[in-house]
């Protein structure tokens, strides 16, 4: 299986778990691991606040997936985090772009954000 389709299968087993009727924004967080087969993870959790001119609306989380994270194979992510944000934003692109499943859940929110921990996010989807 390729990263894509696990992506998709980790995001629809999060996606499936009540999500609080408080969340009105998603941020998927990237992060650096130290391992052999992933320099990268990416964790989704929901806010209860967006502020398009606040970038610290995520620091507002009130619910996180489960599992939590999934790494991101080496194979994928493109060697640095510039490409590794590339790829993973147009994952969730796709994903927002299917009108069931995962991407209809994310869509449920006014907005679906990507970024690094402790970085800028950068907005993919609003209301």
């Amino acid at each position: 299986m390729d990263f894509s389709q696990s992506f998709e299968l980790w995001l629809e087993t999060v996606l499936a778990s009540d999500v609080p009727s408080t969340v009105v924004a998603f941020s998927f967080n990237l992060f650096e691991l130290d391992s052999p087969d992933a320099k990268y993870g990416i964790e989704l959790i929901g806010a209860d606040e967006f502020d398009e001119d606040d970038p610290d609306w995520a620091c507002a989380e009130v619910w996180a997936g489960t599992p939590r994270s999934i790494p991101i194979p080496r194979t994928f992510e493109g060697g640095n985090w510039e490409d590794c944000l590339r790829k993973t934003s147009r994952l969730i692109k796709g994903q927002l772009a299917k009108t069931s499943g995962a991407g209809a859940k994310l869509k449920e929110a006014d907005a679906v954000a990507i970024g690094f921990v402790d970085g800028d996010l950068e907005l993919i989807w609003e209301r």
